[in-house]
């Protein structure tokens, strides 16, 4: 038998069955990954990100809110003498109309929670490595909610 022909058999609308499944493959392929880019927002697009929403970032790229821009300025370490291991802190710069501010985020000794801060007397809360409503958060990946307190 010939591998450099297909070989000939049943025919589905003009096409071989053979060619009908590579097809299909190639239309689900395409599905999953539409379906994939957008449940994932990415930095720098002309629409605001949804608060409570997924989104990736990266150093340098600037994450348009509908009350604030944040931009991630990069991680760093740190070790302080009561805690020889150290851990890493994620910094961000908060910019809006009334001035700018960093807000940091870390996972300190062990304790992974969100980062709360404040824009224009709003209470906002940002999280990474995990949310408390949509769970395990990839690298890369972080939730920015606005916090109703009671």
């Amino acid at each position: 038998m010939r591998l450099d022909k297909e070989p000939e058999g049943r025919t589905l609308f003009g096409m071989t069955v053979i060619a009908g499944v590579r097809v299909s493959l190639l239309a689900l392929l395409v599905f999953y990954l539409s379906a994939l880019a957008a449940c994932s927002q990415v930095a720098d697009s002309s629409d605001p990100v949804a608060y409570g929403s997924k989104v990736r970032f990266r150093v340098d790229r600037t994450l348009r809110f509908p009350d604030f821009e944040m931009t991630y300025i990069g991680k760093r370490y740190v070790t302080p003498p009561q805690y020889p291991r150290g851990w890493w802190i994620y910094d961000f710069k908060v910019r809006e109309i009334r001035g700018e501010q960093t807000v940091s985020w870390s996972t300190g000794t062990g304790d992974i929670g969100p980062s709360r801060f404040k824009v224009a007397g709003v209470d906002f809360q940002i999280e990474l490595s995990r949310s408390d409503k949509l769970g395990p958060l990839r690298e890369g990946e972080m939730v920015v909610s606005a916090v109703k307190l009671p």
